[in-house]
């Protein structure tokens, strides 16, 4: 039996990858602009750039994080549908009936 992770997914690959990346980018980047932070509260730098680069990296930071968030939704939709397009009638591979069918047929176990 072969995992759903391991099943071809044609057309999510490039998607996954991207995102991938814009998580690894936000990531660093916010490590960068605590950094910066806490640099400024400590250090108070002086030169002419400072007032424009820290800030600038809380707005790429915001950016990044815009990006990844639409990638991700972007991502989960993908694999909703691959899910739905392969027959199990949920993306988690539940079956899909209620609670009433389900409770049915232990009423004809007893």
């Amino acid at each position: 039996m072969t995992s759903r992770a391991l099943r071809p997914r044609p057309g999510l690959d490039r998607l996954d990858r991207a995102t991938r990346w814009t998580g690894r980018l936000l990531c660093g980047c916010h490590a960068l602009a605590m950094a910066l932070t806490a640099t400024e509260a400590l250090l108070h730098p002086s030169p002419a750039w400072w007032p424009g680069l820290w800030p600038g990296a809380w707005v790429l930071t915001a950016v990044l994080l815009a990006a990844w968030a639409a990638l991700r939704a972007l991502q989960k939709h993908g694999l909703r549908r691959a899910a739905e397009d392969e027959g199990d009638g949920t993306p988690d591979g539940t079956p899909d009936d209620t609670p009433q069918q389900r409770s049915g047929s232990y009423d004809q176990a007893a």
